[in-house]
């Protein structure tokens, strides 16, 4: 454990050590002001497949008077966050920081400028406009990354090879990277346990815990492939015969972050 904090504290020193923007030799420019290097968000974070259109923090998504060419155009599969301020966030709008991105050409010159995409890109906030005039649609951009919590239903769960109907309900909590999304998720779980030496079943209630590997399917369903286990309290669960044993399963969940 000693190692591990050690090590934790080593990455946290090296993500947020600096807070100026920084283009490398190939044209990648990042500001590691919002970019940890090793990839960790808590807010969510998006890649732009295409070129995407951005309003300056103060202008409205309503406003009729905004030009094309008033609009910042952001470089497609370029990075951006969600700024940490929750209550600049609501349904029509988002503001955001470019974090990542590779040097464009300035219009002056024609050439790749630094100094031109340091200034114009992850200097300051922006905003993306998710409803009204300036919509952009979502499907110009992907979440590639931060934490998502909801709710998971678990309808079954396969162990030893046998199928039981052991459901389970609980909240969950994810991590997503770019390519993958890892679940954890805890609740409460109706179990069956044979009474020993006799025939009957009964249904007991236990603590459920289980990890996995999380998909969207839709704007706000998820679905989700566990493995887990259940523990129960008491004789019940010094006489079970899978107690702390793992199982497999999938859940459905619904996302409360998008």
């Amino acid at each position: 454990m000693k190692y591990l904090m050690i090590v934790f504290v080593f990455l946290s020193a090296r993500a947020f050590s600096d807070d100026t923007a920084k283009c490398t030799s190939n044209g990648r420019c990042i500001n590691s002001e919002t970019n940890a290097f090793w990839g960790l968000t808590f807010t969510p974070s998006y890649k732009n497949q295409y070129a995407i259109k951005l309003l300056d923090i103060d202008d409205s998504c309503e406003d009729e008077s905004i030009k094309e060419t008033d609009k910042i155009s952001l470089p497609k599969n370029s990075y951006f966050r969600q700024t940490l301020d929750k209550d600049a966030q609501n349904a029509n709008e988002m503001l955001i920081h470019v974090y990542e991105l590779y040097e464009v050409d300035d219009n002056d010159n024609n050439t790749k400028n630094s100094e031109y995409t340091v200034n114009r890109y992850l200097s300051s906030p922006y905003k993306v406009c998710l409803n009204g005039k300036h919509r952009v649609q979502k499907s110009n951009y992907k979440r590639v990354g931060g934490v998502s919590n909801g709710v998971l239903v678990v309808p079954f769960k396969l162990r030893d090879g046998d199928l039981y109907s052991d459901s389970m309900i609980g909240p969950y909590i994810s991590y997503k990277w770019e390519v993958i999304e890892i679940l954890a998720t805890a609740g409460l779980s109706q179990v069956s346990v044979s009474e020993v030496g006799t025939e009957d079943v009964e249904s007991e209630t236990g603590l459920t815990g289980a990890l996995g590997i999380n998909f969207e399917i839709d704007k706000n369903w998820d679905i989700a492939f566990l493995l887990g286990v259940d523990h129960l309290s008491g004789e019940k669960g010094e006489s079970w015969k899978y107690q702390d044993d793992v199982w497999v399963s999938f859940g459905i969940g619904f996302n409360f972050t998008r």
